[in-house]
């Protein structure tokens, strides 16, 4: 039952955001197109700061989910009922308390910004962000117990529906109207019909939550959960802390134009970010579970089995965004609106390094271990600070980008693991840096491999090549969108094939792929025996 919810969260999370996924790219492209990328800069800039305010979330989602782990399980409805009251309530706390916060930021927020667009029309747009994020948590009490249920499909689903309607809804309003309030507005009434969705399914599935019950989380637990509460508080503000500060840094520092152009790369990347935390989500609950009923050996190879995975899918993500993301980004928004090499190899590093830390994190949540680390993740955020604003200006974007890597190496990459190995698994942490440079590795020689390849098949392809003239000529698009076109089916084909047989050829004979490939093979062989 495990692997099969396992299965069916990856599968339903990957479907629904590659779905969205395109949904944004698309809207995205239509958006800078119509409105230009000063808008799309003021988006990013807003978006980082509302980002911000979420902080004080306080991380009270994933600290809940670990306390209803062993209630499910039990079939402890009155208990299941109390945490779900409990979280209820705290979840009108934030909402508040971000409705507020927003309103005093918004002075801060607007005052420094250099642009066309009145001030007045920035307050206006500025409050609708708000909304758009008080709405984030109505009912968010109830995708809680979907997730700690293991049922984190039905969250996705809901999801998907509302933003496909949010896509249709925000394109018809830019053709028409122009209009970025419009635009905005959709995003608020798509997380109302998604809250909705969810609302519905949980009150159709769970009729043994009571969730007008009397009952109180007893003193000790509250303590404890406030105490998880605390470090879950500074790990998002360290999450958070280095996603803003990038955007802030660009902004204030280089330029709203430059910040626009990076929030294109950014809504990759986080695609990106986004699908496989969901992965790895659908995969905690299930992780979780098996922790607290199998020996601490077994549950040390499950974890390297998830640690191979998540290498398998950023040694293939970070070759993909290296060889892909020009021409894309090029066809997306336009030639010319991509960033150079070094920049873009600068983000792949990122996104590699930071993607990598997916599998101990998933680990540390699974055992509920919040606190131990808590305070060096704010030393993370500071060095992450401190040397993206001093390299920012002599190397722009890429320098920034490296005081991100600086950060995470200096504090994330060492600690956590370190914890975890300590704590949780009882084994040394040097296997875990030992897979980590070899993983690293092969990334670096695929990555190089394949954009050697990419680069050498690429120069083949011209504007005046007979195949982009005949392409163009019949189906009456540009020769430069062909061009494009052909370059990224040719990118995507070498980056999909190279990483990943290499990684067979290699790992065939190990216990990681053995279990990764049985697991696979068990779950498709039940549901064709079912069938």
């Amino acid at each position: 039952m495990r692997t099969k919810n396992s299965f069916i969260n990856i599968a339903v999370s990957c479907t629904s955001y590659l779905v969205i996924m395109i949904g944004s790219f698309v809207t995205r492209q239509i958006f800078a197109t119509t409105l230009g990328l000063e808008i799309v800069g003021i988006e990013c800039a807003f978006l980082n700061i509302i980002s911000a305010l979420s902080i004080v979330e306080l991380g009270l989602g994933v600290s809940i989910v670990y306390k209803l782990y062993k209630p499910i399980v039990e079939k402890d409805w009155e208990q299941i009922s109390v945490v779900l009251c409990f979280l209820k309530k705290c979840y009108a706390v934030i909402s508040l308390t971000i409705l507020v916060l927003g309103f005093i930021s918004m002075y801060f927020a607007i005052s420094p910004i250099n642009s066309t667009i009145p001030k007045i029309r920035l307050y206006e747009i500025f409050v609708l962000y708000i909304a758009d994020a008080v709405a984030s948590y109505f009912y968010y009490y109830k995708r809680t117990m979907f997730i700690a249920d293991q049922k984190s499909y039905v969250n996705n689903i809901a999801h998907v529906i509302a933003q496909i309607a949010m896509f249709a809804f925000q394109i018809i309003v830019l053709k028409i109207t122009l209009s970025f309030e419009l635009y905005i507005i959709c995003r608020i009434i798509s997380k109302l019909i998604e809250n909705f969705i969810i609302s519905y399914n949980f009150d159709r599935k769970y009729q043994n939550i009571n969730l007008k019950t009397k009952s109180r989380l007893p003193d000790i637990e509250k303590k404890d959960f406030f105490k998880n509460m605390k470090a879950l508080f500074l790990h998002k503000f360290s999450s958070l802390g280095t996603t803003v500060s990038s955007g802030l840094i660009i902004t204030y520092l280089i330029s709203l134009t430059e910040n626009g152009i990076y929030g294109n790369y950014t809504l990759i990347v986080t695609a990106i970010f986004m699908t496989t935390n969901e992965i790895f989500s659908g995969i905690s609950s299930s992780f979780g579970n098996y922790f607290s009923t199998n020996s601490l050996d077994k549950v040390f190879k499950k974890y390297n089995t998830i640690y191979f995975l998540n290498f398998l899918i950023y040694s293939f993500a970070a070759t993909s965004f290296l060889c892909l993301a020009t021409p894309f980004i090029n066809l997306w928004t336009g030639v010319g609106s991509a960033f150079n090499l070094s920049i873009t190899i600068s983000i792949a590093a990122y996104l590699y390094i930071f993607g990598m830390r997916q599998s101990i994190g998933m680990a540390k949540v699974s055992a509920g271990i919040y606190d131990q680390d808590k305070y060096l993740v704010v030393i993370g955020v500071i060095i992450t600070f401190i040397f993206s604003w001093i390299l920012a200006k002599p190397f722009g974007i890429s320098g920034i980008m490296a005081g991100n890597i600086i950060g995470v190496l200096a504090t994330s990459y060492w600690g956590q693991p370190y914890i975890v190995y300590r704590d949780v698994f009882n084994q040394k942490v040097k296997s875990y840096h030992y897979r980590f440079v070899l993983y690293l590795f092969l990334t670096l020689i695929y990555c190089t491999i394949a954009y050697f390849i990419c680069d050498i098949l690429n120069k083949k392809i011209s504007m005046t090549s007979v195949v982009v003239l005949l392409i163009s000529s019949h189906i009456g698009i540009s020769q430069m969108t062909v061009m494009l076109i052909l370059k990224i089916i040719i990118n995507f084909s070498i980056c999909l094939l190279l990483p990943n047989i290499l990684n067979i050829i290699i790992f065939y004979k190990t216990e990681e792929f053995k279990d990764l490939y049985g697991s696979v093979k068990s779950f498709l062989f039940k549901k064709k025996s079912k069938r």
